[in-house]
């Protein structure tokens, strides 16, 4: 291991595996652990560790200070190390466990990963911008245990220690469409992995040649995610029509996940080499230590061929698929879809076409929207390119979703007609500590 101390910007994956060889190594000897690092890198170390140490059962708190205790008498390094010292050994400051990896800074205790350096001077450095403090810290340390995560006893401590570091995050800015960026970092046949760090929910520029560019890349197996730039919120990709050009090329929706937690996420997926590209896509999708609010599920519906309906052939069931990550609890569930993929209408405004989904319809069954299948009514008039065409069945799915889903697609217009490619059933549930 290395002996000599180093400055947080040489800090890296090499080190990281480095920490997290140490703690799983002294793992039974301690109450917990405290890491003193540089401020510069502290949010990337955090986030690393949250994601390598796997079944973490103890506290891992990272400190650091804005002014050195060894050469200044007025410093917040001391206070931190104390601090971070009694969170790491609760048995000893009488205090909950935090089986966490935390950032301990000023008079907070926050989540590693949802971490976010605001400050280059401030003694108040970091913040959490869409998660709460895990601890308030005063005259005492007040453990907020309601957001807490919740851990098994039963599961052993794993490190996952194989990282990929040929990712990369590219920042949007006006005018990084009219250069060759986007173009070089995309081509690199090296490449594994992006973070997009988006405008606001989640936008970029929709120009041909970009969505190109990005297609090609995650058709070469890159995995492309999306997070916003913004000091908070969360990216919208895949709620909303708008996003669904981005959807079509392959763009996967970090939530609200912090740029820096993306990467760190990346890096540890995509080292995975027991997953396919696919299933690495999926994951970057869902919680692994708290880093998300929501988890996305995406369950691709079984279809051979493509399917199309019109009045004269008024009913098509997309086969049965195992959903991914069911069956969900109703008060999980925050948002639920069908996404049709190359869906197109063929219907004009004023004669719109109507349509019914049914969720487990039977073929003998007669529709029915008093029945329990019953997933909602839609009317749609005609878009001009195939494109991915959203229906949300929030609603009345969370009374008859189970772990397995076929959906039943009814048109009772006289006119007009609907094709599509594909089906998936999208289920955005909240993360729970």
């Amino acid at each position: 291991y290395s002996t000599k101390p180093l400055d947080s910007c040489n800090i890296g994956p090499k080190e990281w595996t480095e920490m997290a060889q140490v703690i799983k190594e002294r793992y039974s000897e301690f109450e917990g652990f405290a890491i003193l690092h540089g401020t510069d890198t502290m949010t990337n170390t955090a986030s690393a560790l949250s994601f390598m140490l796997e079944n973490l059962g103890k506290p891992v708190v990272i400190t650091g200070a804005q002014m050195a205790y060894l050469f200044n008498v007025r410093n917040d390094g001391l206070q931190n190390m104390i601090t971070a010292l009694m969170v790491a050994n609760p048995a000893f400051s009488k205090i909950p466990a935090i089986p966490e990896v935390c950032i301990c800074f000023s008079n907070k205790l926050l989540r590693g990963n949802r971490t976010r350096k605001i400050n280059a001077n401030s003694f108040d450095a970091y913040i959490s911008p869409n998660y709460p403090a895990l601890a308030e810290i005063g005259e005492s340390i007040n453990v907020n245990e309601g957001v807490i995560r919740k851990i098994d006893p039963n599961k052993a401590l794993r490190i996952n220690s194989r990282l990929e570091s040929n990712v990369a995050a590219i920042r949007m800015f006006p005018g990084i469409q009219d250069g060759q960026l986007l173009d070089r970092v995309l081509a690199d046949p090296k490449l594994k992995g992006v973070v997009i760090e988006a405008y606001g929910a989640g936008n970029i520029p929709t120009e041909k040649h970009i969505l190109k560019l990005i297609k090609d890349a995650s058709d070469r197996g890159v995995v492309i995610l999306d997070v916003t730039q913004c000091g908070g919120g969360k990216v919208e990709l895949g709620m909303y029509e708008t996003s669904a050009r981005l959807l079509d090329v392959g763009v996967v929706s970090g939530t609200d996940i912090t740029p820096e937690a993306a990467l760190a996420k990346l890096m540890v997926i995509l080292g995975d080499e027991d997953m396919s590209t696919q299933e690495k896509a999926l994951r970057a999708e869902r919680s692994i230590s708290g880093e998300v609010s929501t988890n996305i599920f995406t369950t691709k519906l079984k279809s051979e061929d493509a399917h199309s309906i019109d009045s004269e052939m008024n009913r098509q069931r997309v086969p049965a698929a195992q959903l991914e990550g069911g069956p969900f609890k109703s008060k999980e569930i925050e948002v639920a879809m069908i996404r049709f993929r190359g869906g197109k209408i063929n219907a004009e405004e004023k004669h719109p076409i109507e349509l019914q989904l049914y969720l487990d319809l039977s073929s003998d069954d007669e529709p029915d929207e008093s029945s329990p299948a019953f997933l909602g009514s839609f009317r749609r008039a005609g878009n001009k390119n195939p494109t991915i065409l959203f229906f949300d069945v929030t609603d009345r799915i969370k009374n008859v979703l189970s772990d397995r889903a076929s959906i039943t697609v009814i048109q009772t217009s006289q006119q007009g007609s609907f094709t599509w490619e594909s089906a998936e059933l999208v289920i955005f549930a909240k993360e729970t500590n």
